[in-house]
């Protein structure tokens, strides 16, 4: 299968060379704006990159790196969405730009070269990773698993490109053609076929998308599918595909390929049985790569004609073909190619019952075959492991990543909180200042309303204890008049009834305390405090002593006698323990 892993390998190699040409072709090379493109968080196809590459193609190689030079050293160059999509062209610049000749591309030995390429790629990857990008940690999967393939680096190459895959399906878009095309025959390599079926028929599905100079890429993938469903048993499947592939490669008249296609469906006809359609397959097969020059696939072809000659009970012509087998197989040798071989002619030997050589040959294979499947068994350990250490290490950068967006937030929010608190202090000091200032106010106007208050109270205490004088006054008048005989019988009567009413009712009291109590304000209170259980008769009386009232004002106002209100200053002073008026009235005036 040398010619189908050729193939495969220049089918990479070209796309690596040519690039997608699809964009626009401009001369131009502006820094600024590829600066400000590759750097473009938006780009989720990557089509800048796409679009600069095969510019770039054109140019020297002196052209092209002091571009990229300049590039390097522009101000986006810390920014990882330009130094992964930068890497990535320079990558493919340094590769581009050292390739010996196209038939010696497949074997890229410039090892410095290859380092720098791989260092460049790997950064990339990391850039893509930190920004947690599954588009452009696709595109880098991708082009990184493309590079591994040329450089033999198939574990690497496979984790990368299912790594890609599964990232552009995961963002519900398809990944490049060659990706799905080399997965799938890597795949196939390591015996990992039910992914092989699945990548290289998104391969297939793409097909109908490519230009003309990719339409012999039909025989390679609808071979490789065929292959992958031979290998599992699934005959139909596989001679589905194998027809799909020869009609291909009818259509362009590819002789070698109709050859190779034809020898991989003998194989699944010899295994159901069917030798006498199988044979003339293989025959097919030999000859075409033996006119091609293609001597290990000549020599596997060989000796499965041998083998079918066996089974078909012709020993002497399958001792000759198998012999004739060897002597291919030395110019071009392969380890695969050559475990078939033994095989076979162990099988041989066995017929012919010649046990030595039988036993020889047997001994050969087994120890061939073991190495080959240690191996496989190895990459595909291999594969895992790469794929397990990829997913730690972009889990362990994502971490750090959102460590520090945390603790980038945490400064922000403390930031934003001392600022916050700040204004909440401002606005409060503000609004306690303006509360304060109001609260000013309203004292003001409270202590205004309540000065205008107990100077009007005072004022009507003034002139309602005004009037009881006045009216005491008048009373003693008319009585000292009517002792005088003065005044006639309808007078006198008068007289009597002015003096005998009693002048503070009770709502009088009711309407004088209210307005004692504005001008003297807790004056009842502090007389409680000192005297808890004291009786209303003695409020009264406290309160009129305190208007310095004489006894006979007090008598008229109280509606009492005089000697009834001397007797209650008296109770008054004894409440207090206060020897004279005197020193009752002053206890009063200091309440």
């Amino acid at each position: 299968m040398l010619r189908l892993v050729q193939c495969f390998m220049l089918s990479l190699i070209c796309f690596l060379q040519t690039g997608n040409s699809a964009f626009s072709q401009t001369t131009s090379l502006p820094v600024t704006d590829w600066t400000k493109r590759l750097a473009d968080p938006s780009d989720k196809e990557n089509k800048w990159f796409h679009e600069l590459h095969p510019i770039l193609d054109r140019f020297d190689s002196a052209t092209v790196f002091n571009f990229l030079s300049q590039l390097g050293n522009s101000s986006a160059a810390k920014e990882n969405y330009f130094i992964a999509r930068f890497n990535c062209i320079k990558a493919e610049m340094l590769y581009a730009k050292n390739l010996p000749g196209f038939p010696n591309a497949i074997n890229f030995k410039n090892e410095t070269v290859k380092k720098q390429i791989i260092n460049l790629l790997e950064e990339a990857k990391q850039k893509s990773y930190e920004l947690d990008d599954d588009y452009l940690a696709a595109f880098v999967s991708g082009f990184y698993g493309r590079y591994m393939s040329v450089f033999g680096e198939t574990d690497a190459a496979v984790m990368y490109m299912i790594n890609c895959a599964e990232l552009y399906e995961k963002v519900n878009l398809p990944a490049e053609f060659t990706i799905y095309e080399v997965l799938g025959e890597m795949l196939w390599r390591v015996r990992e076929y039910e992914r092989c079926i699945k990548y290289t028929r998104k391969a297939i599905e793409l097909l109908p998308t490519l230009d003309y100079n990719h339409r012999y890429m039909y025989e390679f993938c609808n071979n490789t599918m065929a292959l992958a469903f031979h290998r599992t048993g699934q005959y139909d499947s596989a001679f589905f595909y194998y027809r799909q592939a020869l009609n291909a490669a009818e259509k362009i008249n590819d002789t070698l390929w109709k050859g190779i296609i034809s020898g991989n469906m003998a194989q699944v006809y010899f295994a159901q049985g069917k030798y006498i359609t199988a044979l003339p397959l293989f025959e097919l097969d030999y000859k075409m790569n033996n006119a091609r020059g293609y001597y290990d696939n000549a020599a596997n072809a060989m000796q499965w004609i041998a083998r079918t000659n066996l089974v078909l009970g012709k020993t002497d012509s399958a001792i000759k073909q198998v012999r004739k087998a060897f002597a291919l197989l030395r110019t071009t040798p392969s380890r695969n190619y050559q475990q078939n071989i033994y095989f076979t002619a162990a099988e041989i030997f066995k017929a012919l019952k010649n046990d030595d050589s039988s036993f020889y040959y047997s001994g050969l294979y087994n120890k061939l075959h073991d190495s080959i499947e240690k191996e496989i068994y190895q990459s595909s350990v291999s594969i895992s492991k790469l794929r397990l250490d990829d997913e730690k290490n972009r889990y362990n950068i994502l971490n750090l990543q959102r460590e520090k967006q945390t603790q980038l937030q945490q400064r922000n929010l403390i930031i934003a909180a001392i600022i916050f608190l700040a204004a909440i202090v401002l606005l409060v000091i503000n609004r306690q200042r303006l509360k304060l200032k109001y609260r000013q106010k309203l004292l003001e106007q409270d202590k205004l309303r309540i000065e205008q208050e107990v100077e009007s109270a005072r004022t009507q205490l003034e002139m309602f204890t005004q009037n009881i004088v006045e009216k005491t006054n008048l009373i003693e008048k008319l009585e000292k008049q009517v002792r005088t005989n003065e005044y006639n019988a309808d007078e006198h009567q008068l007289i009597e009834e002015l003096s005998s009413q009693t002048i503070l009712t009770e709502d009088d009291w009711l309407k004088f305390k209210t307005l004692f109590e504005k001008t003297y304000p807790g004056f009842f209170t502090k007389l409680k405090e000192r005297a808890n259980d004291i009786t209303l008769a003695e409020q009264r009386m406290a309160a009129l002593t305190r208007l310095h009232l004489t006894t006979k004002q007090m008598a008229a106002m109280l509606g009492i006698s005089p000697n009834s209100v001397i007797k209650a200053k008296q109770r008054l002073r004894q409440r207090f323990n206060f020897q004279t008026d005197f020193h009752v009235e002053e206890f009063l005036s200091k309440l």
